[in-house]
């Protein structure tokens, strides 16, 4: 589905709080450092580094580039070398459950009284650095990707960009997708065709981030009821000068 820059003023509001699930995380620079992001738009969280699971690195051609995690007092940073075009971060924020009272809380269904609902969060990110052309390589798999069809860091403001949801490997139809979770987190355009293909307006001339999620029930559900993945798809698509 084609996105314009005049349908931003008409987009679909999801409403309601943010709840775990609907957080994401992402990477951005910090204080010269690769920072892993926790939030809801433009919320930055603090978080306990732990809830990183994996980080993976790729340089320009495809080849694993040493990378890890590095716990800071209130979050994380990734260490990779400068030859990594690629990043990917898979999170596990923990299962939350709705209690009678509307809230949520850390903890699964079993141990909160009347629960109405609860959840397994996990999220997922992929970015792009470092990268020229537009040619990408194959990346790494997660559950949870958006893969964008080319390179989005040369991509101006108001450009299109063809991006394709991915769960467990095969194309996910249906999803609506989020063109700039920081700055219009609850906004969703367009949704993915039968291919997983959807195609997302460039809103930003910096730092980007496109969000999707999807969730999946579960048979047990004694502490959660479905796995509630999100995913983004970072990158910056400006030049960096000193000054």
């Amino acid at each position: 589905m084609r996105i314009r820059p005049l349908l931003l003023a008409s987009a679909i509001l999801v409403s309601g709080a943010a709840t775990a699930s609907a957080h994401g995380i992402w990477t951005a620079e910090r204080w010269g450092e690769t920072g892993i992001v926790y939030g809801h738009g433009a919320e930055d969280g603090a978080y306990d580094p732990a809830k990183v699971k994996t980080v993976a690195a790729i340089d320009k051609a495809g080849k694993p580039i040493e990378a890890k995690a590095v716990a800071r007092e209130r979050g994380a940073v990734i260490e990779a070398g400068d030859e990594a075009a690629i990043l990917l971060v898979d999170f596990a924020n923990g299962i939350y459950s709705k209690g009678p009272d509307g809230q949520w809380v850390n903890k699964p269904r079993s141990e909160v009284p009347g629960a109405t609902e609860a959840s397994d969060n996990w999220k997922h990110n992929l970015t792009i650095r470092h990268l020229h052309g537009d040619t990408l390589p194959e990346l790494p798999p997660q559950k949870l990707q958006i893969v964008p069809l080319a390179n989005p860091t040369e991509l101006a403001p108001g450009a299109l960009l063809k991006v394709r949801v991915l769960y467990d490997g095969k194309p996910l139809s249906g999803v609506a997708i989020m063109p700039d979770y920081v700055n219009a987190s609850e906004a969703t355009l367009g949704k993915t065709d039968a291919e997983g293909v959807a195609e997302v307006l460039v809103r930003n001339q910096g730092l980007n981030v496109v969000a999707v999620s999807h969730s999946v029930p579960l048979a047990d559900t004694r502490d959660a009821d479905k796995v509630s993945h999100f995913a983004t798809l970072s990158f910056v698509n400006e030049p960096h000068h000193e000054h």
